[in-house]
C-alpha cells in the first residue's frame, strides 16, 4: 500500500539566525561587541516576550504569529521578507528565497536594542547579519589582486546571482563575463612576489593544481583554509587572500574592468580568525596608478558565520596612496573583489568565505550585458579554467556517435505518482528507447559509487526497468553511495532518460527541443543535483565534457524549480567550443540528473516530476511518499 503524507508548509534552514543592520555608516570600522539584556525575565511572565515582538510589527513586516514552525504558511515569492513570530520556539523567522529561516531582528542604527530568538534585546550599531550556528570548524577566507583590461558602460540593472558554497557551485555567475567564460572563479594570492612567503594550506588537495578550488568548496561549504603569514624581505607586513575577477580575463590574462554599479554594493558570509580587508581591485595599471590605495571595508573577526553588507559608497581608501577614488567611482571600473588577510610575521588562522551576493536585487530580465571590445571576446584556451575530470559524465551506452537531428513535436510532463515509467518525450527513434530512465556512475574512471534502490529493477519485460520503484515510491528514489575508489576527483552517480532514443544501429538521435523553451523538474535530494544537457559520447568527449548545466539545490523537504534553456550554461573549464544551453537544445539527445559529492557522502533523493518550461506542470509535490 503507498503510504503518503502531506509536505510541511515550510522548508527549514537548519540553526540559521540572520542579523539585519543599519548599512549607511561610511566607516571602515565593525563593533564586535553586542550585549544582550532581557527583555521580559522568562521566570516572571508567560507571555513569551509577544509584546516585545509586538514592537516590531509596523518596522520589520512581522505578518503572523504561530505556535509551530509546521503553522507557517508557504514561503512564497509575495510573502518574502515577511517575518512570523513562532511562539513554540520564543524565536522569529523571515521568509526569505522560498524558505522560513530563524533569524535575529536588529533595529536600524539609531535604535538601541533588538531582538534574539531567545527574546532578549541585544544592542547594535553594525553592517552584520550573525549566523548562529557554528562553523564546524569551516572557516573564511580572504581577497587578492589581479590586473587590466578596460570597459565603461553604465548599466541600471544587474544579473549577478547569489553564490553559496554549500551548493556545490564553483563559480560565481557575475553576470558581467567578457566572453572568455572566466570569471566568477576563486583563485589565491599571497606576497611572494614582494618578497614575502605567507602562503594558504588548503583543508584537502586541490582539484587538479592549486588554482582550482572545486574540491575546497566541497569540502568547506566556501572557500576556507589556514594562513600562515611570513614576511620574508618584506618590509610591511605579510599578507595573503583570495578573491575572483568579475567580468574574466583578456587573452594575456589580466583582468578585464567593468562599471558595477548597479549592484550597489555587495553582501558576504565569512568566518576568519582575524580581521579581514574586503577590496576593490581595479587592474594593476589603475592600481599603480593610485599608489596601491584601492577602496576596501573592514570584516571583522568572527568565529562564527557572519553575514555583512556594504553599499560602494562605504569603500574607503587606507589614506596613504597617491591619487583619489571614491568606492562608487571604483564601482565603474571594477575588475575584481578581493578578500585579504594581513597582519605581524608569524601570524596563522582559518577563515571561509561562504557566500556572496549583490546589495541590490538582481534583474537579469532588464539587465543589458556589457559591450567589450573585440580584444576581451574569444579567449584563447589557455585563459580558461582548466578542463577537469571532476565533471566528466559518461554516456549510457558506449560506442554512441550523435546523428541524425530530429524535432520534438510535444514534451508531456512526466510525473512519478501516476506510476507512469516512461517520460512522453512527444519523439522516439527506432528502437524505442527513448523516455526510459537509466542509471550511471564513476566506474568507468576507477570509482566505486553506486545507488542503493529499495525495491529490485527490472520486470518481466525489462530487467532493467525502474517501474517497481516508482509505482512505491512516486519517482525515481534511491539512496546514493559515493566512493571515490581510484578517482582523483570527487566521485558521482545519477539518473538520466534519452529524449528521442537510439536508431537501428545503435546511435543517439539528437532531438531539437527549442520548442519545450526549457524544462521544470519536481524532487528532493539530500545533495545538491546537477541537470545536464547531452549531445551522446563522441560530442560531449569534443567539449570535454564541459556540457551546459542547470543546477538543483538540495531540498530534503521536497520542491520543484524551473529553468529556460537559456539558464543552462557550461561551467567554463572546457577547452572545447563554447555553446550555449539554447543551441544545446536544437541537438540534444539526453538530460541528466548527476549527484557529486565529497568521498564517502551517503543519502536519498527523488525525481518526482520532469516536465517542459512551456505548459508544463511539476508543482506536483502536495502529497509524497512515506520514505522508509
Amino acid at each position: 500500500m503507498l503510504l503518503m503524507k502531506a509536505l510541511p508548509f515550510a522548508v527549514l534552514s537548519a540553526s540559521l539566525a540572520m542579523v539585519a543592520c543599519d548599512s549607511s555608516s561610511d566607516t571602515n570600522e565593525s563593533n564586535d561587541n553586542n550585549p544582550a539584556i532581557p527583555v521580559d525575565d522568562p521566570a516572571s511572565s508567560d507571555s513569551r516576550n509577544t509584546a516585545s515582538y509586538d514592537t516590531l510589527d509596523s518596522r520589520y513586516a512581522i505578518k503572523y504569529n504561530v505556535e509551530t514552525v509546521e503553522d507557517l504558511l508557504n514561503c512564497t515569492e509575495s510573502r518574502d521578507g515577511n517575518m512570523a513570530v513562532v511562539l513554540s520556539e520564543d524565536a522569529i523567522y523571515q521568509c526569505s528565497a522560498g524558505r522560513w529561516a530563524k533569524v535575529t531582528v536588529v533595529p536600524e542604527k539609531n535604535s538601541s536594542s533588538s531582538i534574539t530568538p531567545s527574546g532578549t534585546l541585544s544592542s547594535s550599531s553594525c553592517n552584520e547579519t550573525s549566523l548562529i550556528s557554528s562553523s564546524s570548524g569551516k572557516t573564511p577566507l580572504t581577497s587578492s589582486s589581479s590586473s587590466e583590461s578596460g570597459n565603461e558602460t553604465a548599466v541600471s540593472a544587474h544579473c549577478f546571482e547569489p553564490w553559496h558554497g554549500n551548493e556545490m557551485v564553483y563559480q560565481i555567475l557575475t553576470g558581467y563575463d567578457n566572453g572568455s567564460e572566466t570569471s566568477g572563479y576563486w583563485y589565491s594570492y599571497a606576497d611572494d612576489a614582494d618578497g614575502g612567503a605567507s602562503k594558504i594550506i588548503w583543508p584537502v588537495p586541490a582539484t587538479e593544481s592549486p588554482d582550482v578550488l572545486d574540491a575546497i568548496i566541497d569540502f568547506c561549504g566556501g572557500v576556507c583554509g589556514t594562513f600562515e603569514l611570513a614576511k620574508g624581505s618584506l618590509t610591511y607586513d605579510p599578507y595573503a587572500g583570495v578573491g575572483f575577477n568579475i567580468a574574466g580575463v583578456d587573452e594575456n590574462g589580466y583582468p578585464t574592468t567593468v562599471d558595477a554599479s548597479a549592484m550597489g554594493g555587495i553582501r558576504v558570509t565569512y568566518t576568519s580568525d582575524i580581521t579581514m580587508a574586503l577590496e576593490l581591485g581595479l587592474g594593476e595599471k589603475m592600481e599603480r596608478n593610485i599608489g596601491y590605495d584601492v577602496p576596501f571595508v573592514t570584516l571583522a573577526k568572527s568565529f562564527v558565520a557572519t553575514v555583512k553588507e556594504f553599499k560602494w559608497s562605504q569603500f574607503k581608501q587606507a589614506g596613504w596612496g597617491t591619487a583619489k577614488i571614491t568606492g562608487e567611482e571604483a564601482a565603474k571600473i571594477l575588475a575584481s573583489i578581493r578578500f585579504k588577510m594581513q597582519g605581524k610575521d608569524g601570524t596563522q588562522g582559518k577563515f571561509n568565505i561562504m557566500s556572496i551576493d549583490a546589495y541590490n536585487p538582481g534583474d537579469c530580465a532588464a539587465f543589458v550585458p556589457p559591450v567589450y571590445s573585440s580584444s576581451s571576446k574569444n579567449m584563447s584556451s589557455s585563459s580558461s579554467k582548466p578542463s577537469s575530470s571532476s565533471s566528466i559524465v559518461r554516456s549510457s551506452s558506449s560506442g554512441e556517435n550523435a546523428v541524425g537531428i530530429k524535432p520534438i513535436d510535444s514534451f508531456e510532463t512526466w510525473s512519478g505518482a501516476d506510476g507512469m515509467e516512461r517520460i512522453s518525450t512527444g519523439f522516439f527513434a527506432e528502437k524505442e528507447d527513448g523516455g526510459y530512465w537509466y542509471e550511471y556512475n564513476d566506474s568507468e574512471d576507477g570509482g566505486k559509487s553506486s545507488i542503493i534502490w529499495p525495491e529490485p529493477l527490472g520486470n518481466e519485460y525489462d530487467a532493467k526497468s525502474f517501474l517497481p520503484v516508482i509505482d512505491i515510491y512516486g519517482g525515481v528514489y534511491g539512496t546514493y553511495q559515493l566512493n571515490a575508489g581510484d578517482l582523483p576527483y570527487n566521485p558521482y552517480v545519477g539518473v538520466g532518460f534519452d529524449l528521442a532514443g537510439h536508431d537501428a544501429n545503435g546511435n543517439l538521435v539528437l532531438a531539437d527541443a527549442s520548442s519545450m523553451e526549457g524544462i521544470c523538474v519536481g524532487y528532493y535530494s539530500d545533495a545538491p543535483i546537477t541537470v545536464e544537457m547531452g549531445f551522446g559520447e563522441t560530442k560531449d568527449r569534443e567539449l570535454e565534457y564541459d556540457v551546459p548545466l542547470a543546477r538543483l539545490p538540495k531540498s530534503t523537504a521536497g520542491t520543484y524549480k524551473e529553468f529556460k534553456w537559456s539558464d543552462f550554461k557550461q561551467a567554463g573549464w572546457g577547452r572545447g567550443e563554447k555553446v550555449s544551453g539554447e543551441q544545446a537544445a536544437k541537438t540534444l539527445g539526453s538530460l541528466k540528473f548527476k549527484i557529486q559529492e565529497k568521498d564517502g557522502s551517503t543519502g536519498n533523493f527523488n525525481i518526482m516530476a520532469v516536465g517542459p518550461y512551456r505548459n508544463g506542470n511539476c508543482s506536483v509535490l502536495s502529497m509524497v511518499p512515506v520514505l522508509p
